[in-house]
């Protein structure tokens, strides 16, 4: 049995807090995944595309939608492959009364609740395949619904499971909420030859035999989901038969993070633009992408740095993203630049007998904790913003790292005020 396994489309997400051209073309994005997704199923001939859960974002349907998703669907009818439809905690089985304006196709299966079904999957009149799926019935799942799955029958037809689930151990468990949690070890003995799954937004293999896979979300929507998203294309050979496995590249958009530490040599706006697009060939040769993918981008900028100063300002940092955002022809870059700090080394300027030496010297005490910051500042533990606790030996080592690097700022302050006079 062959069969593209999906999961975590997320359709309709509202992408809040991004600017509107980029809302707009996240949002087409997530639908072009899924038409690539459909589009690789027609064309591999696939015997069912499996969708391990949150098809939908949440309650909110809208038209385009409604209408987009009836039509891809037909498409898959028309070519005879069947789709299998696990609900998951974005989507369940009830709660999302919108969702009923789709009438689904009879060649669609939809598991909406935690009552296991198995369903044969035919090639020419032949079984090839059974998936059996269980799905959330409402938005919080606590009980582990690995648990009813029946064990499937020994008269080798490959067995599938489909289950929008929490595995125990996978990486990126601590970036969602432990919905319908399972144990690794109980799927690997459950006598399934492959577990479809979804929840886990991170693309990983949590079993080879038998086969457990977490394919990630289609189309990533925020920088910490970076790299390359789609699905991912299976094969069964047969009862017991480990799964060959491969990943389908189906993301239009691409989301990445790089970090640049311009350095000291950097002291033009220029060189800095420089330095960054350096660092985005690198990624670019690192992680090949699909023609035509399109990317967003986080830049992160960190330690010293001659434009310190500049960077500080709300407007230098626009003028510096909008020129990166051109230059590197992304749809839009996100620029971080709180890890700069002044480029100036404090240490020929402590043994000065001036207020600069005398300031830089107090700094440093504080900060490495031969003084008490509270003493020296005539101020009380809690009248410090920021601090999250009011133990004593936590906001002394808050106070500490606030104080780090400071003698650093301290100076530019003086070398400045003195170019200024």
């Amino acid at each position: 049995m062959r069969f593209l396994h999906l999961a975590d489309v997320h359709l309709d997400t509202l992408f809040a807090g991004r600017s509107p051209a980029l809302r707009e073309r996240l949002r087409g994005a997530l639908q072009q995944a899924w038409t690539r997704a459909v589009d690789q199923a027609v064309e591999e001939e696939v015997d069912a595309l499996l969708i391990a859960g949150d098809l939908f974002d949440g309650e909110r349907l809208s038209f385009h939608t409604e209408r987009f998703l009836g039509e891809e669907l037909a498409r898959l009818g028309e070519k005879g492959i069947p789709v299998f439809y696990a609900t998951g905690n974005h989507d369940p089985g009830e709660g999302t009364a919108e969702r009923g304006r789709i009438e689904w196709p009879d060649h669609v299966t939809v598991f909406d609740d935690a009552t296991p079904r198995t369903v044969d999957v035919r090639r020419n009149g032949e079984v090839v395949g059974r998936i059996t799926g269980s799905g959330h019935r409402t938005a919080v799942v606590t009980e582990d619904l690995s648990r009813r799955f029946p064990r499937p029958a020994e008269d080798g037809v490959p067995a599938v499971a489909l289950l929008h689930t929490q595995v125990g151990g996978a990486r990126g468990e601590d970036a969602h909420d432990p919905y319908a949690p399972s144990e690794l070890k109980h799927l690997e003995r459950a006598g399934y030859d492959y577990w479809a799954i979804g929840h886990v937004h991170q693309r990983q293999k949590l079993s080879s035999v038998p086969g457990i896979h977490y394919p990630g979300n289609l189309q990533g929507r925020h920088p910490r989901e970076n790299g390359a998203k789609g699905g991912l294309l299976v094969h069964v050979p047969g009862r017991g038969a480990t799964p060959d496995v491969r990943f389908v590249d189906l993301a239009p958009v691409r989301w990445a993070r790089i970090q640049v530490e311009p350095g000291p040599e950097v002291a033009r706006f220029d060189g800095l633009v420089r330095a960054v697009r350096d660092a985005w060939r690198r990624l670019l040769e690192d992680e090949p992408a699909r023609p035509g993918t399109e990317w967003v981008l986080r830049v992160e900028l960190a330690g010293p740095s001659p434009l310190h100063r500049e960077l500080t300002r709300a407007d230098e940092v626009e003028t510096l993203r909008s020129e990166l955002t051109s230059d590197l022809g992304v749809l839009e870059v996100d620029l971080r630049c709180g890890e700069v700090r002044p480029a100036v080394d404090p240490a020929p300027y402590l043994e000065r007998q001036d207020a600069a030496g005398e300031a830089l010297r107090l700094v440093r005490a504080m900060s490495q904790g031969e003084e008490d910051p509270f003493e020296v500042l005539g101020i009380a533990p809690q009248d410090l913003g920021g601090a999250e606790t009011e133990e004593a030996s936590q906001v002394a080592r808050y106070v500490r790292h606030l104080l780090d690097e400071g003698d650093r700022e301290l100076l530019e302050r003086f070398l400045q005020e003195r170019e200024d006079g």
